[in-house]
């Protein structure tokens, strides 16, 4: 048998899967960009109104929100604007911004929210 012939036609198909996993790989991250983009502004509000309805289930009577926090935990890229108009639209009666920018577009806009 010609064993240097085996290894070497072994280390080329070790090589061709590397190559498919490397695009795999690609695939799968920006598939999961794609879903992180399709996120809404209805989807966002609707998250907002999951956080108040469990910290009011808590007992508490208020909650501040940070759009920071709520673009991480959503794990959305680039959509800052869009979490900011899904909050400011979340907001009701007695409802009271804590925190804003020139934008009203940043990370660090905070919401109080009577629950």
């Amino acid at each position: 048998m010609n064993y240097e012939k085996i290894i070497v036609e072994l280390l080329g198909r070790i090589q061709v899967l590397e190559e498919q996993m490397a695009i795999l790989l690609k695939a799968q991250e920006h598939s999961f960009e794609s879903v992180a983009s399709k996120v809404t502004t209805d989807d966002i509000r609707q998250y907002v109104a999951g956080l108040k309805e469990a910290a009011k289930k808590s007992g508490k009577t208020a909650i501040v929100l940070r759009s920071g926090d709520i673009h991480k935990e959503l794990k959305l890229k680039s959509a800052m604007p869009q979490v900011c108009n899904a909050m400011r639209q979340s907001m009701n009666d007695g409802d009271t911004i804590l925190h804003t920018t020139p934008s009203g577009n940043s990370s660090t806009i905070e919401i109080q929210y009577k629950v």
